[in-house]
């Protein structure tokens, strides 16, 4: 095996003073954003120093294969893909193949499927999350497994388009990445899955009665719709000899994207809205109403300062603390407009460039049929709805609601992922920083306020300064001087990656 809606348009005034502050200092370049220039160096000298090492050892080494702990996969995808995604911009093919190296020992540790169920995977056997409790344990993590599986069907796709020849482990890790990603693909999107993705997309938010998962777009199905963009990227890249190879391995299963692209479909919602100028913009929400009910988000009408529940520890005992109800759930009305939070909408980052990127090679793979809608489009109309719904409106302080929506309540109180730890929650901004990490910088190229606003941050972060530091410290805590040096550099090498080669000046 390998190794290796608020109105969202300011007025002119106040754009030309919030980019005024984000200037960068007068010893900068005018190129600091671009490719080449001083905040790429910032991330690869992170990569170099700490990053790299942190994936390495302490995800792969220690947890992945010393434990069995396949959560490890979660959290690489989420330090390295916007890096991965600079990286394609820029075209570095070596720091590619660096993390195409990362990604081979995760591939050496997938167990072999059974005569019921094919295909190679990866199975949960320890660490903090999976246990009886929540039957994770010796099982494999769906989440997991899409979600590492989609940066690394994204390396794979930007190293088939280098243009230059790779080095033999550069070609073995496109060819292994397609066959363990198919396999996968194979054997979730069996005919009792895509049945019930069928029933699903025919649902509306008012047959959703309480908080089950079943009725839900969910952000594994938006893994899935980026994994088969990217293999048919590569798939459309290869040699003429590999096409035909590739591209029967890609679309045995290819009834199962063309269901998860109908559902899509039919949970992105699109309304118009008008600013004070007059324009009429166009903004895009994601399971608007589904999730209404799902217990991680019954708070997101309650926008209060007292916690709805606090946690406590019994007097004389050393188990974990226990939640104490402060506020019912069933004393706060369920916000109908709700959706995906903010955190994880970051998916639609990765997922929508994917299938911007190859949407020609989706199209042609799959046979779609043209009443898919064009994804730029809905990239304009989410990057519109960033700006009219969850930004706060202020560029001297930019923050962002908890929920896609535009609602702001708590997210997840008392939550219980089945680790016994007690959570009381998470209050009203405080996903503030996903709009660091979480990829939407890029978004830049759709509407230039995100770019401003990025820009803004960067200067928050890197300068420091005393009235800025309060709010760095409080709201993007990871990005902070005042967090531990790994967890700084991790966080920061997200948020500076997603500030290159958009075209931020």
């Amino acid at each position: 095996m390998l190794r290796f809606v608020r109105l969202f348009i300011l007025s002119l005034a106040c754009t030309i003073h919030g980019a005024a502050m984000a200037t960068p200092r007068a010893s900068e370049s005018t190129h600091h954003f671009r490719c080449g220039g001083d905040v790429e160096m910032q991330v690869w000298s992170l990569w170099d120093t700490e990053v790299k090492k942190y994936l390495l050892h302490n995800l792969l080494d220690k947890r992945l294969i010393e434990k069995g702990d396949v959560y490890a996969l979660y959290d690489f995808q989420t330090y390295a893909h916007n890096a991965v995604a600079m990286a394609r911009r820029c075209e570095r093919i070596p720091r590619l193949l660096e993390i195409a190296d990362l990604i081979n020992k995760a591939y050496d540790v997938l167990r072999p499927g059974s005569l019921l169920s094919a295909g190679r995977r990866w199975i949960c056997t320890g660490g903090e999350i999976c246990n009886e409790k929540n039957q994770l344990l010796n099982r494999e993590v769906l989440l997991c497994s899409s979600q590492f599986l989609g940066i690394a069907a994204s390396v794979a796709n930007a190293l088939s388009l280098a243009d230059r020849p790779l080095p033999p482990a550069g070609e073995a890790f496109i060819v292994a990445t397609v066959k363990i990603a198919t396999e996968h693909l194979h054997r979730w999107g069996n005919q009792k899955t895509i049945e019930n993705l069928r029933q699903a997309a025919k649902a509306s938010p008012e047959n959703v009665t309480d908080g089950n998962f079943s009725l839900l777009f969910s952000d594994k199905s938006l893994w899935h719709i980026a994994i088969y963009a990217e293999l048919s990227g590569i798939a459309q890249s290869r040699k003429q000899g590999q096409v035909a190879a590739i591209t029967r391995q890609v679309t045995r299963s290819s009834d199962y994207l063309i269901t998860l692209l109908q559902l899509f479909k039919h949970r992105v919602t699109t309304r118009t809205l008008v600013n004070n100028q007059g324009t009429r913009v166009m903004v895009a929400d994601l399971d608007r109403g589904f999730w209404r009910l799902y217990p991680d988000n019954r708070y997101a009408g309650y926008e209060g300062v007292e916690k709805p529940v606090v946690c406590v520890q019994a007097i004389n005992s050393t188990s974990n603390a226990i939640p104490r109800m402060l506020i019912p759930a069933r004393s706060v009305a369920p916000r109908p407009d709700t959706g995906w939070d903010f955190s994880h909408a970051r998916r639609l980052v990765h997922a929508l460039d994917a299938l911007s990127r190859n949407w020609e090679a989706v199209q042609t793979v799959f046979k779609l049929p043209r009443t898919h809608e064009e994804p730029k489009a809905l990239l304009q109309a989410f990057s519109n709805n960033l700006i009219a719904n969850v930004w706060n409106g202020d560029m001297a302080t930019p923050l962002f609601s908890n929920y896609w929506s535009g609602a702001n309540g708590w997210y997840r109180v008392a939550y219980d992922n089945g680790t016994g730890e007690c959570e009381e929650g998470s209050p009203p901004y405080s996903m503030s920083e996903s709009f660091a990490t979480g990829g939407y910088i890029t978004w830049a190229r759709y509407r230039h306020e995100i770019g401003a606003l990025g820009k803004q941050l960067y200067g928050m972060v890197v300068n420091d300064k005393h009235t800025s530091s309060v709010v760095v410290s409080r709201y993007y805590s990871r990005l902070s001087e005042d967090t531990e040096a790994t967890i700084r550099a991790l966080n920061r090498f997200a948020f500076f990656s997603t500030m290159v080669g958009v075209g931020i000046e």
